[in-house]
């Protein structure tokens, strides 16, 4: 199984649809395209066209005749050899052919280094197979020589992000305010999230999602920053909404590559990138013509019952599944996605059925794991969820969500030390994440088993989590361990504050649960 569709199904399982996939043509031993007279240039290893559908091996095969022609002399200037370059990059990054479309990139940036478009589409193409600090210079320079290239700038914002350059990314997101305010409020957004200023964060990811409402992906970050500050009912409505269209800024450059695509391949092609960008019936539309066009086309039919999931239209999703599944039964995408669909029908045996396959292919899949799980923990087979949760855990240690769950749901089978372990050795790997340290800390203050309290130990724990974000709950986590120690006074006083807090952030169903728990904290003893 292939990285991408690696990535895919762990994206599939977590937001109910994976990142889409399109099959790469197997490439035959490449023939090396190089303008003979210029030994200093990379060899470009083209494509085989003979493995591609006829549409695509023929357009390839008029590119490399074309190139040809134009590095065959030996008086060819550097313009047009870094045109021909350019084009013949431009075509094979369209078809994702990357390490050919690399070689012919550097070539054309190195013959036309005040070009612009080459290093823009050599660090975008970068970005897509994760070699970020060589992103960050490509694009660096696309924007040394294009300063309002925002695009460039958006994607570096992107790149700085995801190698944790918060400096960097802070101030190139910044600069796109005022140009591209979607992009940059969402990456703002993240920055804030990741320094745990949650208030700042929620207004940067409700102002993206102002502009760009279709990113639903943002609804997940957006609910992350809600449960930081305590609002938890606003958290579960984010989850609820989430999704997987993202931002994504005008680029006419990059979106020039499509219009190079041909055949069963660009209508995929087409069909994921509307996807991505939460276009779902224009998704729909190039996923159908595609099947239509190759009948065969396990692909086109996967995908398009992805984007009919999306669209509610949950039988011409399920039958799109099947369809590829006749074709090809080891498809994992088509598999997943009708086990997901399933679940979301409430149809959890059969949804079992198909995740567990899906699943058994992906052992270390975090995405389709939970998901498995539960459908699992609905059918009242804790202890298979517990197994599959352990298991994923193991592969994704830094994955708070699935500690935590885990932990929860050790407790609810009343395997209470075995939480506490879990929690644990989360919280040693990660001291500074909240959830993880409140769910320990009200573990150890208030487990039905006396035997893995520990009072100060959860009053340490639950001190730290107030004073990083003194949201109610956080509050209440401080009075359930002030009385488990005894100390009644104290906690009645904390659950007080937890209650004014509540009142005072216009959130009257957690006020009046916390009014509730308060009268507990009046009696004597007050030990929960």
């Amino acid at each position: 199984m292939t990285a991408r569709r690696r990535r895919s199904l762990e994206g599939l399982a977590r937001c109910l649809t994976p990142c889409l996939l399109f099959a790469a043509a197997v490439q035959a031993p490449p023939a090396a395209l190089q303008a003979s007279q210029r030994p200093e240039l990379d060899a470009v290893s083209a494509p085989d066209p003979t493995t591609l559908e006829p549409a695509v091996a023929r357009q390839i095969r008029e590119a490399q005749e074309a190139f040809a022609r134009v590095a065959a002399g030996r008086a060819a200037s550097a313009a047009p050899l870094a045109a021909a370059y350019g084009e013949l990059g431009r075509l094979y990054h369209a078809y994702e052919f990357f390490d050919a479309a690399e070689a012919a990139y550097r070539n054309a940036a190195r013959l036309a280094p005040a070009e612009h478009r080459w290093p823009h589409l050599l660090g975008y193409l970068y970005r897509q197979i994760g070699r970020l600090e060589e992103a960050a210079d490509a694009l660096t320079a696309a924007r040394r020589l294009r300063p309002d290239d925002h695009a460039a700038e958006a994607y570096l914002g992107d790149v700085y992000l995801l190698m944790n350059r918060l400096e960097p990314a802070r101030e190139t997101f910044r600069g796109l305010t005022a140009v591209l305010p979607a992009t940059a409020r969402s990456g703002l957004g993240d920055i804030a999230l990741r320094e745990r200023r949650y208030a700042d964060a929620i207004e940067h990811f409700e102002a993206a999602l102002a502009i760009a409402p279709q990113a639903a992906s943002l609804r997940y970050a957006l609910a992350m920053a809600y449960r930081g500050v305590g609002r938890l009912d606003e958290a579960r409505s984010q989850l609820a909404q989430r999704g997987s269209g993202t931002v994504v800024p005008a680029d006419p450059i990059v979106d020039g590559l499509r219009d190079l695509l041909r055949g069963e391949r660009a209508l995929v092609m087409l069909g994921r990138r509307a996807y991505e960008a939460g276009r779902y019936r224009e998704a729909a539309d190039a996923f159908e013509r595609a099947a239509d066009e190759i009948p065969s086309s396990i692909v086109a039919r996967a995908n398009l019952g992805l984007a009919l999931v999306q669209l509610g239209e949950r039988e011409r999703a399920a039958a799109a599944f099947t369809a590829a599944l006749a074709l090809d039964g080891r498809d994992q995408t088509a598999r997943a996605g009708l086990g997901l669909l399933r679940a979301g029908e409430g149809r959890d045996g059969e949804a079992v059925t198909h995740l567990r396959v899906a699943f058994a292919e992906m052992p270390q899949d975090a995405g389709l794991g939970r998901e498995l799980a539960r459908a699992l923990i609905r059918l009242e087979r804790n202890g298979e969820a517990i197994e599959v949760l352990r298991s994923i855990s193991a592969a994704a240690p830094g994955d708070e969500d699935l500690a935590v769950g885990l932990a929860m749901l050790l407790s609810e089978e009343e395997r209470y030390r075995e939480a506490v372990t879990v929690l644990s050795q989360a919280h040693a790997r990660f001291p500074d994440r909240l959830a993880t340290a409140t769910t320990l800390a009200r573990l150890l203050a208030s487990s039905p088993d006396p035997g893995v309290r520990d009072g100060q130990r959860a009053l340490d724990l639950a001190t730290q989590v107030y004073d990083a974000g003194p949201a109610p709950a956080h509050a209440e986590t401080v009075a359930m361990a002030l009385a488990e120690l005894g100390r009644c006074d104290e906690a009645a006083a904390w659950i007080e504050r937890a209650v004014a807090a509540a009142a005072s952030g216009d959130d009257p169903t957690e006020e009046a649960r916390l009014r509730d728990e308060a009268r507990r904290y009046a009696g004597r003893p007050c030990r929960p």
